[in-house]
């Protein structure tokens, strides 16, 4: 058995950050833009006002004059809960109005603090850029493509370790358990919590979208194209061979190899991550889907 550093991985230098930033643009830039999108028109439309019936008011008999049936007490008291004073609809209650957006530059505070109150754990959090990230991310994701340069999370802790055994190398499965606490923090993430609390931020999703050339995207549709890609991604066992081209690690299965790079970082989740991963996933493009 042999340790190698993260260098010497199936995966570049700087890649163990990268898988951790996958799962938590998955997370937030699915029930982000997901929910940003979909619940637009109920958010920024106010409640009709309740609609006020009159009672009917019942004829006078034989035309008799008002002031006859005034006289009598009992007919004082329902003429009086009749009166066009008591029937005239009243102005709806006023609408206190959004809190104004910050801007995109300036959002990461707003919504890490948004997260916070609502009893989400933040602490993985390290983006200076947290929508923008999401969104670049997300867009590269349904691209299998995965960027290099911005890191919304920490990275895993810990060395890639191998084995070595009959002049044949594999992934040990230790290096796994480098990812269950992302992984974790992925998985306990509450979408109904995050949604309600996010929902605010699309005019800033949208502007993040135009910036990178976007001005018309579903975001829903980007989404669901990201999430696609990594479904995609194959089942494998434990055990998994590699190739030293003494660069980096390769998969020895050519199959394995011919993923994309995002799908690539799904695997060296391990089966357990990844099959935990998946439901996650699953359940948001449920989710998704049904609106």
């Amino acid at each position: 058995m042999n340790d190698h550093d993260a260098n010497n991985s199936p995966q570049p230098a700087g890649k163990g950050k990268l898988i951790a930033a996958l799962l938590v643009v998955i997370a937030l830039a699915v029930v982000v833009i997901w929910y940003l999108a979909t619940d637009q028109q109920s958010s920024s439309s106010t409640p009709p006002a309740p609609k006020v019936v009159e009672a009917p008011v019942a004829a006078p008999e034989a035309e008799e004059p008002q002031q006859e049936l005034v006289a009598d007490p009992a007919d004082t008291v329902e003429l009086g809960e009749q009166t066009p004073t008591e029937t005239e609809p009243q102005p709806p209650e006023p609408v206190e109005p959004e809190p104004e957006l910050p801007s995109l530059s300036n959002s990461t505070a707003a919504v890490v603090a948004d997260l916070a109150a609502a009893e989400q754990p933040v602490e993985p959090l390290q983006s200076e850029q947290l929508i923008r990230d999401a969104v670049v991310f997300l867009d590269n994701i349904r691209n299998g493509v995965v960027v290099r340069d911005a890191a919304p999370v920490s990275g895993p802790k810990g060395r890639f370790r191998v084995l070595e055994q009959d002049d044949k190398i594999y992934i040990d499965p230790r290096s796994y358990d480098r990812y269950n606490t992302v992984v974790d923090w992925f998985v306990s993430l509450d979408v109904d919590t995050m949604t309600t609390l996010l929902d605010r931020y699309q005019p800033l999703v949208n502007e993040a979208l135009a910036e990178i050339g976007y001005p018309d995207a579903q975001a829903d549709r980007v989404v669901l194209d990201a999430i696609e890609v990594l479904m995609a991604t194959p089942s494998v066992g434990t055990v998994i061979e590699l190739n030293d081209d003494s660069v980096m690690y390769r998969y020895a299965d050519p199959a394995l190899e011919a993923l994309s790079d995002a799908q690539k970082q799904m695997l060296r989740l391990g089966p357990d991550n990844m099959r935990r991963v998946k439901l996650k996933l699953e359940a948001l493009q449920a989710a998704l889907q049904d609106e």
